[in-house]
């Protein structure tokens, strides 16, 4: 039998007397020092979990209670009776700082792996997993919104819209992805030199950057990086990976159903944000490749982005496009050293 020393309280009044609890096999409560000794079976009672060395609560019906620091002797009898398993494993626990720090290590290491791996490839695979017409929704109110704040009608003559839009055809027409691309042209003091992907498959150039380059191939570079991040739906990926309901809720349903707010979401990501440094070093490839198997010099995209820079330095833009699209000078070496 065991014997703890503890203080009972009736939970009428203030009253405070020590009082002897023996603690026996058949899993009863002996309860000496009151008026009237007490027998109670262990399930009439509420024993409170341990907390380190802090004292411990036995809830009696009726509102009493005992309190006793003897948490040793109460762990053996719940052994005893099989009922320590996992407060006695949290103990462990707590009365061990080297594994409380282990523990605290693990979660950290976890939660990076999932934020780092985990999201986004669980956005990967619900990118893909739907279909064009989640991406063509999410354009569609994406770009309205655009036009709202940050766009106004393009000014650049017809015969060089067409000769770009031509160009671009080109280029999509040979992916055969499923994707309806589409190029559009657009002013905007705002966003100065610049040019977004919509996952619908539209791309938006600006006036600003087809008057900043100086030949077509510059801006070819710029769309050859801009339709890699549609072909691989960088956006949506990066909406799922930023909106985690948003990813669990599309995962276990199978439904986008919650595209709008995705959509107003989007101009933010476009124009703020930007993609993360493996998407942009994915489309920077996907670039450099196009360039070269067409025979366009790589360097004519490493050339307009120096003058997007240089443009920069003497008007500066809230929005520009190399705020979204982070320059280095290994990438820009990186075109400039492929012939």
């Amino acid at each position: 039998m065991i014997t703890i020393r503890a203080k009972f309280y009736d939970g009428k009044t203030s009253l405070v007397t020590p009082v002897l609890i023996h603690l026996d096999p058949a899993s009863r409560l002996r309860i000496s020092g009151l008026k009237q000794d007490l027998i109670l079976g262990l399930s009439e009672v509420r024993i409170s979990d341990r907390v380190g060395d802090t004292p411990r609560s036995i809830y009696l019906p009726g509102g009493a209670m005992f309190e006793t620091s003897e948490n040793d002797k109460i762990d053996e009898f719940l052994k005893q009776q099989g009922r320590s398993g996992w407060q006695a494993a949290i103990y462990v626990l707590e009365s061990k700082w080297r594994y409380a720090l282990l523990l605290l290590l693990a979660t950290v290491v976890g939660t990076w792996v999932i934020i780092e791996y985990g999201i986004p490839a669980l956005a990967k695979h619900v990118a893909y997993a739907f279909p064009a017409s989640a991406d063509s929704a999410l354009g569609k109110y994406g770009l309205e919104i655009l036009d709202q704040e940050f766009f106004s009608p393009s000014d650049l003559e017809r015969d060089r819209q067409d000769r770009l839009r031509t160009a671009f055809e080109a280029m999509t027409r040979e992916l055969a992805d499923g994707q309806a691309y589409r190029l559009e042209f657009r002013k905007s003091e705002q966003l100065g030199p610049n040019a977004l992907a919509l996952p619908s498959g539209i791309i938006v150039v600006t006036d600003e950057l087809v008057l900043l380059a100086q030949n077509q191939n510059e801006l070819i570079g710029v769309l050859a990086h801009e339709i890699c991040h549609i072909k691989h739906r960088h956006a949506l990926r990066t909406l799922l990976q930023n909106s985690a309901i948003a990813l669990i809720v599309a995962s276990v349903a199978g439904d986008l159903s919650s595209h709008t707010d995705l959509s107003a979401a989007l101009p933010k990501l476009l124009v703020e944000a930007g993609y993360s440094r493996d998407f942009e070093m994915e489309a920077d490839q996907f670039a450099l490749q196009y360039m070269l198997e067409h025979g366009i010099p790589p360097a004519n995209f490493a050339n307009i982005l120096l003058r997007m820079e240089e443009r920069t330095k003497h008007k500066s833009h809230k929005h520009n496009y190399l705020a979204t699209h982070p320059m280095t000078s290994k990438r820009i070496r990186m075109f400039r050293e492929k012939r």
